[in-house]
């Protein structure tokens, strides 16, 4: 957990109170008669690079191959890689998610929402995120609850992210179609080097990811200024 402060958040258009990690959370998936709404018919879920690089890992697919199930868009610039769920997400089946222990960060989360504010994150309970396919459990912490769905890693590497992302948006670069294609190729697309030297190892996927942002910090600018 990354904050105890307990503040109003605005998330989905509207207002909801942040938890702070000892608060009792009271959520597990049942089984019998989920419609897995979590997996259908809901909004898009926005897609940060390190997911992007999990997903193709367990999936077994390229970047190239990914843009084929994604829809994709721009904003300010900036592109938005988002995963589907109408009618179902492209990964879910009658069987369960065909990658789950790399599903995204929001997958792990619902019904919790997650806002990054303030150099921290906040998790709340959003009204229109609650499922009837919930199911009572005994009861837990958020901590305990954050920590059973794995989360720590994928928070921190989400906060880089929008840190990287918020960094971007204050260095001027050109709100046109060539600043998306820059991003694709530097930042988003598993499939290139995230460094200038080729030869390069990494002890982790985390390590991959972030010295990929280190080279979009100095090689973006460079690249996309004289437009």
């Amino acid at each position: 957990m990354t904050t105890s402060i307990r503040k109003t958040i605005r998330i989905a258009g509207s207002d909801a109170e942040s938890l702070c990690p000892g608060d009792p959370v009271q959520l597990s998936c049942g089984t019998e008669g989920c419609p897995s709404n979590c997996c259908k018919n809901g909004p898009h879920i926005i897609l940060n690079p390190y997911e992007i690089a999990r997903i193709c890992t367990a999936s077994g697919m390229s970047y190239e191959d990914l843009l084929d199930i994604v829809e994709t868009d721009r904003a300010n610039g900036f592109p938005l890689v988002m995963l589907p769920r109408d009618p179902f997400c492209h990964f879910w089946t009658d069987a369960g998610c065909r990658i789950y222990d790399s599903r995204p960060l929001a997958c792990r989360l619902f019904p919790l929402g997650r806002v990054f504010e303030d150099g921290a994150s906040h998790f709340v309970l959003p009204d229109r995120n609650i499922c009837t396919g919930l199911a009572a459990s005994p009861e837990r912490t958020l901590e305990q609850y954050l920590a059973e769905q794995d989360t720590a890693c994928l928070i921190a590497m989400a906060d880089r992210w929008i840190e990287f992302v918020t960094e971007m948006e204050h260095a001027g670069l050109p709100d046109k179609p060539v600043t998306s294609v820059a991003f694709h190729m530097l930042v988003y697309s598993p499939d290139t080097p995230p460094s200038d030297d080729s030869g390069r190892t990494f002890s982790s996927s985390e390590e991959r990811f972030l010295v990929r942002l280190e080279t979009a910090r100095r090689k973006l600018p460079r690249f996309l200024r004289p437009f």
